[in-house]
């Protein structure tokens, strides 16, 4: 089915009717930019929610309320990037833009009882500690100004937002590593027969290590590990893991670990073994 535009609501939400000239809110990350007053839009299913509208009086109520919630967004939002330059010196200009389309669009799915899935958000408390502390800050700033708990997942892509921002690289980029990261762990657990839960101290401690050679690698420091011929020779079956870990990270990440960093995580995956 398609659908002509009413009213751009915001970024993220439309007024429209359906064929049938009943008034729908649709909403969709992105769906309001650009569009116009009488503009035909696609059906799209997988990326779009549909809410019918079928009270007038309620929805006049209903649009004014998220009219006057996204100035308090927008002001919010203005908040948060105050804060995260401060406590992480983020200067970029992208910040405020995606930010608000971020948290307008969580927003808005909270208050229609959508829940937000962030399957990694244990990982990105870990890997990006600074940016999910400033996180945590911008969800209490959210909970005192809107009187919306946007929750830990969210929590999460905020912080990913603020580390991608400050490492000038685009989310989707920091969404994979983390999401390799989450494998790798996996993959690693698996292999040793054990549970490694990114709560517990071992795990963390073998995804920042794992981070911190992956940024060492791609900010081109040396990493030098003089005894990795004895830990290949010595270590046989973690050098092999090791191994499996930096191919997955060659072909998902696009970062070649030298040997000397294979023989760093060696030497992690055996600490794990022994726990």
């Amino acid at each position: 089915m398609n659908y002509r535009v009413a009213k751009v609501l915001n970024s993220n939400a439309i007024l429209a009717h359906d064929e049938g000239k009943n008034q729908v809110v649709l909403m969709s990350k992105g769906i309001g930019f650009g569009k116009r007053v009488g503009e035909e839009i696609k059906d799209n299913a997988e990326n779009q929610k549909i809410f019918y509208i079928r009270d007038d009086s309620v929805n006049s109520a209903k649009l004014k309320q998220m009219d006057s919630e996204m100035k308090k967004v927008e002001e919010v939002t203005g908040e948060i990037v105050e804060v995260a330059r401060e406590r992480l010196h983020i200067d970029n200009s992208k910040l405020y833009g995606a930010l608000l389309d971020h948290i307008t669009f969580a927003v808005e799915c909270l208050h229609m009882g959508l829940p937000i899935d962030n399957p990694f958000c244990g990982e990105i408390a870990i890997l990006y500690s600074k940016e999910y502390e400033t996180a945590q800050i911008a969800a209490e700033i959210i909970k005192e100004r809107i009187g919306v708990e946007i929750g830990d997942g969210e929590t999460g892509f905020i912080a990913l937002h603020l580390y991608s921002a400050r490492k000038n690289r685009h989310i989707r980029s920091a969404m994979k590593s983390t999401r390799v990261y989450s494998e790798i762990l996996n993959m690693v657990g698996k292999a040793i027969g054990k549970k490694l839960d990114n709560t517990h101290a071992p795990a963390k401690s073998f995804l920042l290590s794992l981070h911190c050679l992956v940024t060492l690698t791609v900010n081109r420091n040396p990493i030098v590990m003089k005894l990795n011929q004895q830990i290949k020779l010595s270590l046989t079956d973690s050098y092999r893991m090791a191994m499996q870990v930096a191919n997955l990270i060659d072909q998902e990440m696009d970062v070649r670990l030298s040997e000397d960093a294979v023989a760093f995580i060696a030497v992690d995956i055996e600490k794990l073994k022994q726990l």
